[in-house]
């Protein structure tokens, strides 16, 4: 196996292990955050060892992406990063000492095959190491403005789907993040320097962590089926589109290719969304400790 697809495996399984603890933490603060801002939310969370277990890592699996892209394509590692959702789910069921549901069993094989399908039908080149300066600062920056206007929309007009929003705007930004890595660890085989120095380097902190005070925030808005989803999604619909314009990772064409891509590329959405679904959130049902689960009733996430 390449070693793009390893280095993104292990990332995915941090990313898993982050996504679990920082969820907890998330929601066991989430009457803390009712009214307040995200930044006040995560400030809050931030004095939480769970959550900064979560944090490191959420770091380790940042150095592991880092490495898989500059061995890969954004189009190949992005999806591949999926798989944390999936790997949180057992991680998930072990801290609650319960067995996975035959639904999430399914919805798992779904995201595995689709991301299987789509992988082998894509091909994709692995394109430039660099891409050019302008033309990737106003791709990225075209979705980073739609990324802002769903979160101003979830705050403002549109509360009623503010996970919704919340969740999409944090995956945009984290995906617009790993292509602006991308294009800093390129930049590396030409110096430190000039890596550091590069606007590119900027844009991966300020991304990076605006999505996590989006993503932080859309935990804590509501149902996990309404965030994970999108969030899920959004992040390597969005580094693939910067991969496949900015960095030249061109797909395979043809009709055969193209409909194995397509395919593949819905078995991934509604396994992701599928997943969520059948996934009951903590904010439904407040764990009661030395209680086991009534017959029938609604599980919990981790």
């Amino acid at each position: 196996m390449r070693a793009d697809i390893w280095l993104a495996l292990a990332s995915a399984a941090c990313f898993a292990l982050s996504t679990v603890a920082q969820h907890r933490a998330a929601v066991a603060h989430a009457d803390e955050g009712t009214g307040t801002s995200p930044l006040r939310l995560v400030a809050r969370l931030a004095r939480s060892p769970l959550w900064l277990v979560g944090l490191v890592a959420a770091v380790a699996a940042l150095l592991l992406q880092a490495l898989a892209l500059s061995q890969g394509a954004l189009v190949v590692v992005q999806p591949i990063l999926l798989l944390g959702l999936l790997l949180a789910l057992p991680l998930s069921d072990a801290l609650a000492r319960r067995m996975p549901s035959r639904g999430e069993v399914l919805a798992a094989l779904a995201v595995l095959v689709g991301l299987a399908l789509f992988i082998v039908a894509a091909d994709p080149d692995r394109g430039v190491p660099v891409a050019r300066q302008g033309h990737l600062l106003v791709t990225a920056g075209g979705w980073i403005a739609l990324a802002l206007l769903a979160a101003l929309l979830g705050e403002t007009v549109l509360r009623q789907r503010k996970a919704l929003l919340l969740g999409l705007s944090g995956g945009a930004l984290i995906g617009v993040s790993s292509a602006l890595l991308k294009q800093v660890v390129g930049l590396f085989g030409r110096g430190p320097l000039d890596a550091l120095l590069d606007p590119a380097f900027a844009g991966v902190v300020l991304t990076g962590v605006a999505g996590l005070i989006a993503t932080q925030a859309g935990y804590a808005a509501g149902h996990l089926s309404a965030s994970q989803p999108a969030h899920s999604i959004a992040e390597p619909a969005v580094a693939a589109a910067i991969g496949a314009t900015a960095f030249a990772e061109h797909l395979a064409v043809g009709a055969l290719p193209v409909a194995g891509q397509v395919v593949g590329a819905l078995l991934m959405v509604a396994g992701v969304i599928a997943i969520a679904a059948v996934v009951p959130d903590l904010h439904d049902q407040p764990e009661r400790p030395g209680r086991p689960d009534r017959p029938g009733a609604r599980r919990e996430v981790a």
